[in-house]
């Protein structure tokens, strides 16, 4: 009873800030905004891996053929992946905001490349260095995506507008409607860009990098960081909220970076600098059944129920599972505020995620630099197409075993009393 009593208090205090959290326009943005490039990364790591099978014949044919470059050329392209984050959150905080998100989206990017440094080549050639569109761009790209709609839609409220005649088309009114809106705009990034190039950084952008990109993505790199929010991440989930979307913000605010940088270093034919990211996380949090590494459960159910009651739970939830679908085994069996599933439910991902960090320590694989926005692929299935080598393939499939073995224990305890509670209602 003291049991619930705690749950309840936990479920009052921290539901209504999770709530919050996933409803705030500016973290929503923020995750919308950077599921809507996975399309753009995942473009990218697949002509990777295209070009970088391990396959010397076929590196060599493409190389002849001269697909090899053209490929290579599409990859670097795809990397400039702060140029699309900037973009895709800035029309999603724009349609929040009540303005036209195409406009918004526009706005954000003009407003990026303003405070993006220029290097002047030696023949006089004016360029922007492409890093800063890569990874190192990433952090302040989310910030620019965050301020400049924002001020873009505060002026538009205020009508502070240019009112054409009726008799003007409307694509063409609309078109001047919003110019006083953007040059205002863009007056506090002309700003950024003067003020920071008098200061020893030389940039805004090497600033923010400096400053805050760096920490942040040596925290996203930290085994301890990863095991807090996948500790974070499971307890929200045990207490009925959507634990993936309370720390998917915050993932990919320390984590995306470090992926970005991992499949740019390999598209240059270098090591990943990077053992963790994004995709790591999102390995153990996804791929073996969901949060919580559920695989082994739906198994247990499916083959080892007694009791009518899991039996038919393990029909229903077998083969969504299997495809790491886990709201009908959450709240239908429930895994919400269940007692005996608390610690393998929380336990085991920050096992399989040190088991997981310990394999690519040692290089038994290496880390995965493929993004895959398939979140519904089989974690065996997943392992061997993250870009890991045939090793990651492999430890995703000794991971669903040893789901299986962690929560059959568990699992029967919860059979063992469903089946009594059975007997006694039949006699």
């Amino acid at each position: 009873m003291e049991k619930y009593k705690k749950s309840n208090i936990i479920q009052e205090k921290l539901l209504p800030l999770a709530g919050k959290m996933q409803s705030n326009k500016y973290v929503s943005s923020i995750t919308q905004g950077m599921t809507g490039t996975m399309a753009v990364l995942l473009s990218g790591a697949i002509l990777q891996l295209i070009c970088n099978l391990p396959i010397t014949p076929w590196v060599n044919l493409l190389k002849s053929c001269g697909l090899y470059d053209l490929l290579s050329t599409a990859v670097s392209i795809c990397n400039l992946i702060a140029i699309f984050i900037v973009f895709s959150i800035g029309k999603e905080l724009g349609e929040k905001k009540g303005v036209n998100p195409i406009h918004s989206g526009i706005i954000s990017l003009l407003c990026f490349l303003l405070i993006t440094p220029l290097t002047v080549a030696e023949n006089g050639n004016t360029m922007i260095n492409t890093s800063y569109l890569g990874a190192q761009g990433v952090i302040t790209a989310m910030i620019v995506a965050l301020v400049a709609p924002s001020i873009f839609a505060f002026i538009i409220n205020k009508h502070l507008i240019i009112k054409l005649p009726e008799a003007v088309p409307s694509f063409v009114s609309k078109s001047f409607e919003i110019i006083p809106p953007a040059l205002i705009t863009i007056v506090p990034f002309i700003a950024l860009r003067g003020i920071f190039g008098l200061t020893p950084f030389g940039s805004f952008t090497d600033f923010i990098y400096a400053i805050i990109q760096k920490p942040l993505t040596f925290v996203g790199n930290s085994l301890t960081g990863h095991i807090i929010l996948l500790l974070v991440c499971t307890v929200f989930w045990w207490l009925g909220v959507h634990g993936t979307m309370v720390i998917l913000p915050i993932v990919m605010t320390i984590s995306y970076a470090p992926l970005v940088a991992n499949i740019e270093a390999v598209s240059a034919g270098q090591a990943p600098p990077y053992l963790l990211s994004f995709m790591t996380l999102f390995a153990v949090v996804q791929f073996i059944g969901g949060p919580g590494c559920l695989f082994g459960l739906y198994v247990d159910m499916a083959f080892f129920s007694k009791s009518e009651r899991y039996k038919a739970q393990g029909k229903i939830s077998l083969i969504p599972g299997i495809f790491n679908i886990i709201e009908h085994t959450v709240y239908g069996l429930p895994v919400v505020l269940n007692p005996i599933l608390l610690i393998p439910f929380i336990g085991l991902p920050i096992i399989v995620y040190i088991l997981f960090y310990v394999c690519l320590k040692i290089g038994l694989f290496t880390t995965p630099i493929v993004s895959l926005g398939v979140m519904v692929l089989p974690g065996p299935i997943a392992g061997f197409l993250l870009g890991g080598g045939i090793g990651l393939g492999i430890f995703m499939i000794l991971m669903c075993v040893l789901s299986a073995v962690i929560y059959l224990p568990f699992f029967k305890a919860m059979d063992k009393q469903a089946l009594e509670d059975e007997k006694n209602e039949t006699a």
